[in-house]
């Protein structure tokens, strides 16, 4: 009991005085003016704006690599402990082979659902042939076909109910908010 006599405050006013005392006010503005950029944001975010913080592409903008192909030889499957104590997890892998001025090269990629003797694309770097993506050759011709004819392809972006609950958030803020500056 005693600790919440520290927060109070016996002069007059609102339910909410003791708590702030004179900063009621200020605190009330401050949540009011957060709620309403995080109602901003909630939106946005609800529409599918998306932040990417991984800031790394794998493809380089100015891609060097060249076109190939590779054949799907093996899979490859590795055991390992799971580390949140359910056994063991098993990672699926298959080994490729290309060739590049007749060498040979082994690469081991993850598993996309391939299938053994499977021919992918790819792109290696031709100053280093080990460097090398798997690529969708299809993908990337409708692309620059949709291009050449000054078609640009936009997906509709995807409803984010993270920003409804962003919302919902915000107007309990405003909420507090106001009652603070009534009060």
């Amino acid at each position: 009991m005693e600790w919440l006599n520290i927060f109070a405050d016996e002069s007059e006013g609102g339910l909410l005085k003791g708590v702030f005392s004179g900063w009621q006010s200020i605190v009330g503005i401050v949540l009011v003016v957060i709620g309403i950029g995080m109602i901003y944001v909630g939106v946005k975010v609800y529409r599918g704006f998306k932040i990417d913080f991984g800031g790394q592409v794998n493809v380089p903008q100015e891609d060097t690599h060249i076109p190939t192909t590779a054949k799907i030889q093996n899979k490859v499957k590795t055991t390992m402990p799971d580390f949140n104590g359910q056994g063991e997890k098993e990672i699926i892998e298959w080994t490729m082979v290309y060739e590049i001025d007749g060498e040979k090269y082994k690469q081991t990629i993850p598993d996309d659902n391939y299938t053994k003797g499977q021919i992918i694309d790819i792109k290696y770097e031709p100053d280093d042939p080990n460097d090398f993506y798997v690529y969708d050759k299809q993908a990337e011709e409708a692309a620059a076909a949709a291009e050449a004819n000054g078609e640009q392809e936009e997906e509709p972006a995807e409803k984010n109910k993270l920003g409804l609950g962003m919302i919902a958030l915000a107007c309990l803020l405003i909420g507090i908010g106001v009652m603070m500056i009534i009060s």
